[in-house]
């Protein structure tokens, strides 16, 4: 074939001549095809492990569903497994309090609040404080600061009724949980928590599972942004952090909530109520 298409014969002409068909000339084996494509769909896995260290191959692959790629998560798996992309994660077992599982029924209803702390380069020691939807996962408000007393925890807990509770919160049965910290338990907050008409409910002591929903979250802030950080000043802690909240609420793709984005099920969980 190549010896005719040298001596001046069109790929056509040169077909005929042989008597073969054009698919067959043009086959490729389909190992070939699958490698090439395994090739390209790694480039985009390892861009997004870049980006997301600890992500597994479930998210990987709800992102890559999510930028077109029409794939099954057995494949992503043995990609990232062959290329040594796998996350381990060493599963622990301890002896735990038992208490009784809250579980949100509609957006809006159960809210956790937390913090946890970031060392920066200029400043020493930044909290971060954040208030969590149980139910849709989204961040309505946080708060960084230099301290952590009940003001910094009320000022997160107010930017989170702004954002959530457009027309107030007094009324709606809303529910607060938190651990036994300093901050949640002053009388100051207790206060305020009173006169809007919010329940708080404490988490038993050893007992992390009480607040899971949001210390998951924070769990994925240091995967996503504290541990990724390369001693970053204050300043930068909380721009990467305001880009990261934006990020988690309108595209994260959450393992619990099916691989959508926390504000994907806000906006079902309204159309429903609405067309009910």
């Amino acid at each position: 074939m190549a010896l005719l298409v040298n001596e001046g014969f069109s790929v056509s002409e040169a077909l005929r001549y042989l008597k073969i068909n054009r698919s067959t000339y043009y086959y490729k084996p389909r190992e070939y095809s699958r490698r090439t494509d395994d090739e390209k769909i790694l480039k985009e896995i390892e861009e997004l492990k870049r980006e997301h260290p600890y992500w597994g191959y479930r998210r990987i692959w709800a992102m890559l569903r999510k930028k077109g790629n029409k794939l099954n998560q057995k494949r992503v798996y043995r990609i990232m497994k062959e290329n040594g992309l796998l996350f381990k994660v060493e599963h622990k077992k301890a002896c735990r309090t038992i208490q009784k599982k809250i579980k949100p029924t509609r957006p809006r209803e159960v809210l956790g609040i937390d913090m946890t702390k970031v060392f920066t380069r200029d400043a020493g020691w930044a909290y971060y404080i954040a208030v969590i939807d149980w139910y849709t996962r989204e961040i309505l408000g946080s708060e960084i600061s230099l301290r952590c007393r009940a003001e910094e925890w009320l000022k997160a807990l107010d930017r989170a009724l702004n954002e959530g509770y457009p027309e107030g919160v007094r009324g709606e049965g809303v529910i607060l949980v938190s651990d036994n910290g300093s901050q949640p338990t002053s009388t100051k907050f207790l206060k305020e928590c009173t006169v809007l008409g919010i329940k708080q409910i404490f988490t038993s002591y050893n007992n992390p599972k009480g607040n899971a929903n949001t210390e998951r979250y924070f769990r994925t802030y240091k995967e996503e942004v504290a541990w990724v950080l390369d001693n970053p000043s204050y300043e930068e802690l909380i721009e990467k952090t305001k880009a990261f909240e934006k990020f988690y609420n309108e595209e994260y793709p959450h393992s619990a909530l099916g691989y959508k984005s926390p504000k994907e099920i806000f906006e079902e969980s309204m159309s429903l109520h609405k067309i009910a």
